[in-house]
């Protein structure tokens, strides 16, 4: 079957959509329906061979125990192998040569809210999501050993299929394969935190920063 070429419409709504879904994933400003990026794999992997062998098979761990209705402890283990918070809370403060001038004397302040915020929106999304299957597509090597795993996963909204491109990047970490960003429709995670973080730290300096990543664990904790 043959497909209508993409207007220009059409362009600028997926590239909204992307910024929507990559907004909901930083946990700045809700989750919306982006908790189907997140889907449970179709399929496990016994080893991790390569980066996309990696992803899959740690992710489905997860949504096994989540399924399983496992500990906070049991989750927050697999969750922390899979995901390099260290890389996401460097960046998001513009990098190595500015991060400990960003957050000054609060930098372990700032690095543990951030990473119970991606810990627990990974989760959220995970329970949201579980119905929803993941195509993996392809891995690509990149850089300086960066590999990025491309998927597909079908999602519906407003009663509507649509089917979505999430792209993992991945890099070794003690020789463990972790992700670093997660690009949605073109959208990264990592520089839309970098983006919304050091707004508000410009403006309210690293307290105003650690007073919003408190807030949105509050107010996710009051949702439960």
């Amino acid at each position: 079957m043959c497909t209508a070429p993409t207007t220009g419409i059409q362009n600028q709504m997926n590239r909204l959509r992307a910024r929507v879904f990559s907004a909901s994933l930083t946990g700045l400003f809700g989750l919306g329906f982006v908790g189907a990026l997140l889907a449970a794999p179709s399929v496990a992997q016994a080893t991790e061979t390569s980066a996309i062998d990696a992803f899959q098979a740690k992710h489905e761990v997860v949504v096994k125990l989540v399924k399983d209705k496992a500990t906070d402890a049991q989750l927050q283990a697999k969750v922390d192998e899979l995901l390099d918070y260290d890389y996401l809370s460097t960046s998001a403060l513009g990098g190595p040569e500015r991060f400990a001038a960003v957050c000054e004397t609060r930098c372990d302040e700032f690095s543990e809210l951030l990473t119970r915020l991606i810990r627990e929106n990974y989760l959220r999304m995970i329970r949201k999501a579980e119905k929803h299957p993941v195509e993996y597509v392809e891995e690509v090597a990149g850089k300086n050993g960066v590999f990025k795993v491309t998927t597909r996963v079908k999602i519906e909204k407003n009663g509507r299929e649509q089917t979505v491109t999430v792209e993992y990047v991945m890099h070794k970490v003690d020789g463990k394969w972790q992700v670093r960003d997660i690009i949605t429709e073109g959208v990264s995670l990592a520089k839309t935190y970098r983006y919304e973080i050091n707004k508000i730290a410009k403006d309210q300096g690293i307290g105003g920063v650690i007073t919003k990543l408190q807030a949105k664990l509050d107010a996710l904790a009051a949702e439960d």
